[in-house]
């Protein structure tokens, strides 16, 4: 395919499905509307429907005007790929907005503990959840940052770098709720029994033998 735009692929279009970051797909061409929606004519929800998809069929459904045209036109991101979609492609789309969850809900840290694995991973960032299981292979810093912290408070790890607003972004995107009640205390690993019962007996002799030959 040669086009002066950038070629957008499947896997980066089903990103930009929420309002925070909305791509429609138009005659083959990829724009970016997030900042258009509450200033389309027929309202943001129609717009919001068609949220990385391909949208040709409704907008020739409507005599759009050259205006209408040109305000598309400004909002290029690029050409999408000739590449077919992915065979599941409606259904991996439904399940990104199926998770999308109310930011101001209520997780508690037993919780948030069952969100600790590479296929489920939350963590905590100043009282709020973040859904990172999409972003770990994204993420600069490597996966394993954010694995070794999935199922925990994150919030002094964050902190450590000064992330750029672009993070912020990304993270208004993750965010999944907001944690609640007091953090519990991470239980000490207690000895096993056998070595327990073992220093018991070194103990015993030590003395048996302290005794016997004093």
């Amino acid at each position: 395919m040669s086009s002066e735009y950038p070629i957008i692929s499947w896997k980066e279009l089903i990103k930009h499905f929420k309002r925070s970051s909305l791509w429609v797909v138009i005659e083959g061409m990829v724009y970016d509307v997030t900042t258009y929606l509450d200033k389309h004519p027929g309202g943001e929800e129609i717009l919001r429907k068609c949220g990385a998809k391909d949208a040709t069929e409704q907008f020739l459904e409507y005599n759009h005007s050259n205006y209408a045209r040109s305000i598309l036109a400004s909002r290029i991101v690029g050409q999408l790929t000739d590449e077919p979609p992915p065979h599941n492609y409606a259904q991996l789309l439904k399940q990104r907005k199926q998770r999308i969850k109310n930011p101001y809900k209520q997780i508690t840290w037993e919780e948030l503990e069952f969100h600790n694995t590479s296929d489920d991973a939350w963590i905590v960032i100043d009282d709020d959840v973040y859904d990172v299981t999409d972003f770990m292979a994204e993420h600069p810093g490597g996966m394993k940052l954010l694995l070794d912290q999935a199922g925990d408070d994150a919030s002094k790890f964050f902190h450590r770098i000064n992330h750029s607003q672009y993070a912020h972004q990304i993270m208004n995107d993750l965010q999944v709720g907001m944690i609640v009640g007091i953090k519990p205390k991470k239980k000490e690993k207690q000895a096993p029994t056998n070595y327990v019962l073992i220093m018991f007996i070194i103990i015993v002799l030590f003395i048996f033998i302290y005794l016997f030959l004093f």
